[in-house]
């Protein structure tokens, strides 16, 4: 996972110590300034307030390896942002397809 081909492919990233105030749109604003993106999802708790990370996936692999080294040291209101690759998902259904019978 830590191969250098890998992380040339992937286009996810997941950021943490986001603002607890920061707003979809301002997240939106700074993520797309460095590519288009496909999603950004905001996971949020019970109660509706942030859970402090941010799931950002571009539709290139450039425009995600783009934004990982122009946020390494950013800060937004106040936070500094740690931007990395996200764990690809693993779910049941793709590790049963790789079963033989």
């Amino acid at each position: 996972m830590d191969s250098k081909e890998e992380g040339e492919t992937r286009t996810k990233l997941m950021v943490r110590n986001i603002p607890f105030e920061a707003s979809r749109t301002e997240l939106r604003e700074l993520f797309g300034s460095f590519g288009q993106l496909k999603s950004l999802r905001l996971p949020k708790k019970f109660d509706g307030s942030s859970r402090g990370f941010v799931f950002v996936e571009y539709l290139s692999s450039d425009d995600a390896k783009t934004a990982i080294r122009s946020l390494a040291s950013t800060h937004l209101l106040g936070r500094k942002l740690v931007v990395e690759y996200a764990n690809e998902d693993k779910s049941i259904t793709s590790t049963t397809n790789d079963i033989s019978v």
